[in-house]
Parts: structure tokens; sequence; C-alpha cells
């Protein structure tokens, strides 16, 4: 009888944690942020300790994993309004190069070494950091570089998300927000709030309106 239960157990686990991932519509696990990372570990533990174990039923582990899915889908959904909630959740990207300029002071306080950016550019076939114009160290720990040969923009991020300024890129770039308003207005544009993508190219801004039915 203990087999049947425990065959019945593993089997349901398996059912649950496939449609709770496909609820949860994460990417592939090497694309996964740390917070995702955390869930996913969370959920799977809970279902294997309920398996033949008699303090702990499947019922008990299930709701404990409907409670975790649905919060990570609630703060995914505030994420998404809230840039300063997502960036303390899921932490944000950082310019480990910017314009062909190595920022040793964010490396310093990331604890990534030399020997960390050589061995990530290398992965990538790039010999030398003067063939680099933008180095981003994500939030999952991997490098994302664009070459100096590659590079059509002044900054590889959008400038503005969904109607909010990235005043960050801002800082980074040496400019404020009055001069992105001058540009947008340039472009037709009067108000950032109207822009639902927007980076800076070398000769001009690439905007993205929002649709009027959102």
């Amino acid at each position: 009888m203990k087999y049947i239960e425990i065959f019945i157990e593993s089997f349901g686990t398996y059912i649950l944690l496939v449609l709770m991932i496909r609820f949860l519509g994460k990417k592939e696990m090497s694309k996964l942020s740390v917070s995702d990372l955390i869930v996913f570990l969370i959920i799977s533990e809970l279902m294997t300790i309920s398996i033949g174990n008699e303090n702990v039923n499947f019922l008990q582990a299930a709701l404990a994993v409907l409670v975790i899915v649905f919060m990570d889908k609630l703060f995914t959904l505030i994420s998404l309004k809230s840039p300063f909630f997502k960036k303390m959740v899921e932490g944000h990207p950082t310019f480990i190069v910017f314009q062909g300029k190595l920022n040793q002071k964010k490396m310093a306080s990331l604890k990534y070494s030399v020997d960390d950016l050589c061995h990530h550019l290398r992965e990538q076939g790039i010999g030398s950091l003067s063939e680099v114009d933008f180095a981003v160290l994500e939030t999952d720990g991997q490098l994302s570089v664009i070459e100096t040969k590659n590079s059509e923009v002044k900054a590889p991020a959008a400038i503005i998300s969904d109607g909010q300024i990235n005043y960050e890129i801002l800082q980074l770039m040496n400019r404020d927000e009055n001069w992105l308003i001058k540009k947008l207005k340039e472009a037709g544009i009067h108000d950032y709030h109207e822009v639902f993508y927007c980076v800076v190219e070398k000769e001009r801004l690439f905007v993205i309106k929002k649709r009027l039915d959102n």
C-alpha cells in the first residue's frame, strides 16, 4: 500500500510542478533571475519532501506551492508597474564597460575581478578590452558584450521603458532629463509618458510609442 501511495504522490508531484512552471511562464534555466531560481528550488523541495512523508502530506505541500507561485506572480505584476520594486527584488544589470571605458569601481563593488572579465570575454571570442564598446553584467551573472565594430548606439539599454525614464543611463551618458525631453520634441513627441521604448542611437533617438488600445 505504501508503494502505491509513493507512486501516486510522485506522479501528482510531477504533474503539479509542470503545471506551475507553465503557469509561471518562465524561461529556460540558464535565463532565470535570482528570484526565479529561488521559487523553483523551494517548490521542488516542498513537493519532494512530501513524497512518502507521513508528517507532510501531498495536499499540504501542494497548498504551500500554490501560495508561493501566487506570490511570485503577484510580485511579477508589481515589478511591471514599479521599476523600483523590480530593481529591489531582481537586481539590475551593471555596466562594466561603457563607451569603451572600464568601470573599476563597479567591478570592485560587485567583487568582479579582471580574471572574471577576461574569462567572459574569451567565451565570446574577444581577446582584448580594446575591442569592447559596452559590457553589461546581467542579473543572472552573464556578461553581455557589444564590440566596438558592431556598436550602433550610445547606450545599449532603453532610456525610456513603458513611459519610465532610466535616469541611470542618462547619468552614464552625462545627460539630463531636459536634454531627453528636447530630443523627444525634435522627434515630434511632447510627453515621454507616451513612449513605450526609446534608445539613443549614434545620430538620433529610436522611439516606439505606446499603443492607443493599451
